[in-house]
């Protein structure tokens, strides 16, 4: 069982006898599965407590909760091996800030952004994802400067928080690094942004944590961003044997300065 106050490195893969349940507590989600002979058996719930932001807790279960509905996957023999693999989601997540952040002509700053994940239920042997949910329930939001030009994203709020020693542990959200240069003559004012996590890989890092591909953005007028680009410095000690998932899109620069358009406000 984990420490409920720590990390850890809870995609790793892990086996399930024939009837034992197992309960994975990762943020707000709760994961029940059981395994039978033929079957594999997967409930999930929401937690509304504020800390549970903060918590992992794997550890065996004597029962699956029986208010909550199961979802039934059949085999002729139900594979034992499983892991609970991190993703990034599968939209941009618009994040707003808590507070605005202002940067003065030819200044730049890094700011580390987190998201939350989505997780995927993946037996072993031979692998196959059962089912995908997000961790954390996210509203929707469209990005853009009209109705016309733009996409749905989600939608979220966060601390843009200036230096690693701010960002909480959080198992279910992966922080990104963002620097941001203002090659403009007045002062640029920041309030939201949109991380196109679609375009992002994932890693692991060795303590549970969890990182995207670094971003730098680059503005240059007072309406809009001129310059994006995926960074190939990694965050910390990670190299690619800690990359957990590649980016789902590869990255076309001209569409992602529009999903970046519109980020700055004067």
């Amino acid at each position: 069982m984990t420490d409920a106050n720590s990390l850890s490195q809870w995609w790793q893969p892990q086996k399930l006898a024939l009837d034992e349940c197992y309960q994975a507590a990762i943020g707000p989600l709760t994961l029940y599965l059981k395994r039978r002979q033929q079957e594999w058996l997967v409930s999930s719930e929401y937690s509304s407590d504020p800390d549970s932001a903060y918590r992992l807790q794997l550890t065996q279960a004597s029962c699956l909760p029986e208010l909550l509905a199961s979802q039934r996957f059949i085999f002729r023999h139900s594979p034992a091996g499983f892991c609970l693999k991190p993703k990034l989601l599968d939209r941009p997540v618009v994040i707003k800030t808590r507070q605005s952040v202002s940067i003065p002509p030819g200044e730049q700053s890094v700011f580390y952004i987190s998201s939350p994940l989505r997780v995927e239920l993946v037996l072993q042997d031979p692998e196959l994802t059962l089912f995908s949910l997000p961790i954390q329930r996210l509203s929707d939001t469209w990005f853009g400067a009209n109705t016309q030009h733009g996409e749905l994203c989600y939608a979220d709020k966060t601390h843009a928080r200036h230096s690693l020693a701010e960002i909480p542990a959080r198992p279910h959200r992966a922080v990104t690094p963002i620097t941001i240069e203002n090659h403009s003559t007045r002062m640029l004012t920041i309030d939201k942004l949109s991380i196109p996590l679609p375009y992002l890989a994932l890693y692991g890092a060795d303590d549970g944590s969890l990182w995207t591909d670094p971003i730098t953005l680059q503005h240059e007028n007072l309406n809009s961003l001129t310059r994006f680009q995926l960074n190939k410095q990694l965050p910390r000690d990670l190299t690619s044997r800690h990359q957990l998932a590649a980016p789902v899109h590869t990255p076309d620069k001209h569409g992602l300065v529009r999903a970046f358009t519109g980020i700055f406000n004067q």
